[in-house]
């Protein structure tokens, strides 16, 4: 008996030594090391940090993931290349509009086994963040933020105006006859921004006015119409006549403007917040204008995804699945949203009392409620927003002829279209 219990211990501790023997060890052996490629360089870039830091030493997987953070710009400059040579990194987060290109190009896996994990809660999830996150109705993202534009607001600048600092524009016509009555050239003081490197705003104020850019299944141009005619008089009044604004701004210059209380009025996403508060700027924030204050309400709904190369193999796609599952928690949700003052799209964050009192990202999620994806699926977007309604807000607000611009940017369009 004691013979055959020697004989035990020598043979536990025989297959303790067998994985050093080998040259492993049995810790690494489960190890799993993840490369993540994103472009949040901003405050909201080191909260995600925080979080993918927290996940590395709270999951029980031995799973590391390695976060590589560069500009949006420079992530759509590195991230094709990288495909091609087989170097991509294990996962991304990628921008709504550059989604379709990607999966027609076949780089990227379907995600749609991710509701299969344990733990998953496919119903907590709003059902618009999930339509933005597929294509063709495969979920190929996964939601990581969803968003749209919004209005914000310089209240003591409307206070000094004699406007009501409470009350922001409901039409795009009210935000024109605002913009006018906030601007003082004096002070270098303008009422409204319109970058002409973001083409969401306009595509709202287009939405509104009935216009579009494309038919359905984005075969034929419909952008030279009476709506877009109506939006881009509409700008050309505000920003080249009445001078209620710059003629030629980018975003970021228009960030900085309305950061340093020079600007009263200003449409973009929910990172703006961080910035605001940070500069102790009295501001208010709301959905985008409407085409009437009585009609149904729409806006554009954007946002970013978890999206795996398709080189990426099967054991590591779980241990992203398992990363993926983390971040989409209440509690991570919620940390999230109230940090960066960004709407819900998990319906038990958007549910949570703190989140539900919180000014900011309550208002926000409203227009979560009724946005919609902008032309989905089109793998054309990128291309027509770079190469024609950029220069075609760069002219009409410089003072070119409205109904010209219009007509060659449809002739653009269809030429994007048919190819």
């Amino acid at each position: 008996m004691k013979q055959m219990k020697k004989f035990i211990v020598k043979l536990i501790a025989l297959l303790i030594a067998l994985p050093q023997f080998l040259g492993l060890s049995t810790a690494n052996a489960q190890e799993v090391e993840l490369s993540f490629w994103n472009g949040f360089t901003a405050s909201d870039g080191e909260i995600l940090q925080e979080i993918v830091n927290d996940f590395n030493e709270a999951n029980d997987k031995g799973i590391t993931i390695n976060m590589e953070v560069m500009t949006w710009a420079n992530f759509n400059e590195k991230l094709p290349p990288s495909i091609v040579a087989g170097s991509a990194p294990d996962f991304v987060l990628m921008n709504y509009s550059d989604f379709p290109s990607y999966v027609s190009n076949g780089t990227m896996k379907p995600l749609d086994s991710f509701w299969d994990v344990e733990g998953v809660d496919k119903e907590d999830f709003v059902e618009s963040s999930l339509e933005l996150t597929q294509i063709d109705g495969t979920q190929y993202f996964i939601p990581m933020q969803i968003q749209g534009m919004y209005l914000y607001w310089n209240k003591d600048l409307f206070e000094a105006a004699g406007l009501d600092p409470d009350t922001p524009p409901a039409t795009w016509e009210e935000l024109v006859e605002f913009a006018d009555k906030l601007t003082d050239s004096d002070k270098n003081q303008f009422g409204f921004a319109l970058p002409y490197d973001g083409y969401q705003p306009f595509a709202n104020w287009l939405l509104a006015n009935g216009g579009s850019i494309a038919n359905e299944d984005y075969t034929e141009s419909t952008f030279a119409s009476e709506g877009t005619l109506a939006t881009l008089q509409a700008i050309q009044t505000m920003i080249y006549d009445n001078a209620s604004g710059p003629k030629t701004i980018s975003g970021a210059e228009a960030d900085n403007l309305l950061n340093s209380g020079q600007l009263a009025m200003y449409i973009n996403g929910p990172w703006l917040n961080n910035g605001l508060q940070a500069n102790e700027i009295n501001y208010g924030v709301t959905g985008v204008p409407q085409a009437t204050v009585d009609g149904d309400k729409q806006a554009i709904l954007d946002g970013v995804g978890f999206g795996i190369p398709a080189s990426t193999d099967d054991e590591k796609t779980e241990a992203i699945y398992e990363f993926i599952k983390y971040w989409n928690t209440t509690e991570i949700g919620k940390k999230w949203s109230t940090l960066n003052g960004f709407p819900a799209y998990l319906k038990s964050v958007a549910a949570d009392p703190e989140v539900a009192a919180d000014p900011i990202v309550s208002e926000l999620f409203k227009q979560i409620e009724y946005a919609t994806p902008f032309m989905p699926n089109s793998t054309t977007l990128p291309s027509i927003n770079g190469d024609v309604i950029r220069p075609l807000l760069e002219n009409i607000m410089n003072g070119n002829d409205v109904q010209a611009e219009m007509d060659s940017a449809h002739e653009s369009i269809q030429m994007l279209l048919a190819n």
